[in-house]
């Protein structure tokens, strides 16, 4: 058994799950059904595969999956899921990541790079250095920070770096945060003493923003970028809400603004992490974000937590703690159970359990327990993040990109 698991918290997971199954049905709710279902995928697909952990044959399923996703024609032509017939850029820079995560991309010919950097870069517009696909594009797609052309930007970062190669152009949009005083007038509109609703989208905006500015300096050698980056970091550490560690009003002992709370500083602390910066507060951060674990392992209000709240709470713990910290390691066990139970049968995963998908455009969205590209990049995401803090040796491959 390669995952660090002992025999002890196995038996107290079994206790556990099991104490949660027979009570289930003693709980007044309207979603009884839905609740044992998650519990019995737990049972009978997360735990057994997370006791006997096979990294091939994970490998193998996954990679079987976005065969089947694949559009007939061009090696890097993915579609967003099954009920979808056409391929997209968002949908093939996911299967091109999970490709990465999983060491295929090594395999690729010379050519065959050519041919992922040239599509790649057909999207691309020199005016602003974001990837614009016509076949995604619609009211969100310029103005949406969660989605859409920023969003997608970093994923691109992150794909281009995967491939040994940069983009035609450098990322050009974020320019005008080089005038410092715009920086802060822009960062200035937000109430920094308040709480940040779902609806502020911020964090990703800060999140696409400083990787960007992360990417042009380090690959593209932009001194400005790098000055924007100190201002941005000096101004992050000055808001930075002294109780919590954390950034905004939070009441703590509020399940949906803990979580949302440790949502925002996920998006905020990936560029500090990125630059090996000091973490204020760490101790009390890693704190909170054990405290939004869930009696299933996942790291949200509901039991059926997505992939973002999952992977959210899991890069801080592990950024946050250490291999002496009895709480962290049970905590990333128990997460690491229930991602796999996020596997679907045809070897893909899905973002949330029990829900479709939307993912900003008709063309990327999925049915109820069906798998899609992002969610299966972003569950084998955290199986990476996990498994080289709890495995002897990781067979996965993670490269060092911003934002990743």
């Amino acid at each position: 058994m390669l995952l660090k698991i002992s025999k002890v918290l196995v038996r107290k997971l079994r206790r556990i799950i099991t104490a949660i199954d027979k009570l289930i049905y003693l709980i007044p709710s309207m979603h009884k059904y839905e609740e044992a279902e998650l519990i019995t995928r737990l049972l009978e697909t997360g735990l057994p595969n997370a006791m006997n952990f096979d990294f091939e044959q994970l490998k193998k399923q996954t990679l079987n999956y976005l065969e089947s996703v694949k559009v007939e024609g061009k090696k890097y032509n993915y579609k967003f899921s099954q009920s979808q017939e056409v391929g997209n850029l968002y949908s093939s820079v996911y299967a091109l990541l999970i490709l990465d995560l999983y060491g295929e991309l090594k395999n690729l010919s010379a050519d065959e790079v050519s041919q992922w950097v040239v599509y790649l870069d057909s999207f691309q517009e020199e005016t602003d250095g974001l990837w614009h696909d016509d076949r995604l594009l619609n009211e969100h797609y310029a103005d949406s920070d969660w989605w859409g052309a920023r969003h997608l930007g970093i994923h691109m970062i992150a794909a281009y770096t995967a491939l040994g190669k940069k983009p035609k152009y450098q990322i050009k949009y974020i320019t005008k945060y080089y005038d410092l005083g715009y920086m802060k007038s822009w960062l200035d509109r937000n109430d920094w003493d308040g709480y940040f609703e779902n609806e502020n989208d911020v964090d990703n905006q800060i999140m696409n923003i400083g990787v960007a500015l992360q990417y042009q300096r380090d690959y593209f050698d932009d001194k400005k970028a790098k000055l924007a980056l100190e201002y941005l970091f000096n101004y992050l550490d000055s808001k930075k809400n002294k109780k919590t560690g954390m950034w905004g009003g939070c009441d703590v002992s509020d399940p949906k603004q803990l979580s949302r709370s440790i949502q925002f500083a996920y998006h905020l602390l990936m560029l500090y992490f990125y630059d090996n910066r000091r973490i204020e507060c760490g101790e009390e951060i890693l704190e909170y974000a054990l405290q939004t674990q869930n009696r299933l392992g996942g790291f949200g209000v509901n039991l059926n937590s997505s992939a973002c709240e999952d992977i959210d709470s899991i890069e801080l713990i592990l950024h946050l703690s250490d291999d002496e910290n009895i709480n962290a390691r049970k905590a990333l066990s128990r997460a690491f159970v229930w991602i796999l139970s996020n596997q679907m049968n045809d070897g893909g995963f899905v973002f949330r359990q029990n829900q479709g998908m939307w993912y900003g455009h008709e063309s990327l969205t999925a049915n109820i327990n069906e798998s899609h590209l992002f969610a299966t990049w972003f569950r084998t995401l955290s199986l990476v993040k996990l498994s080289v803090n709890l495995f002897p040796t990781s067979k996965y491959k993670a490269h060092d990109a911003p934002g990743y």
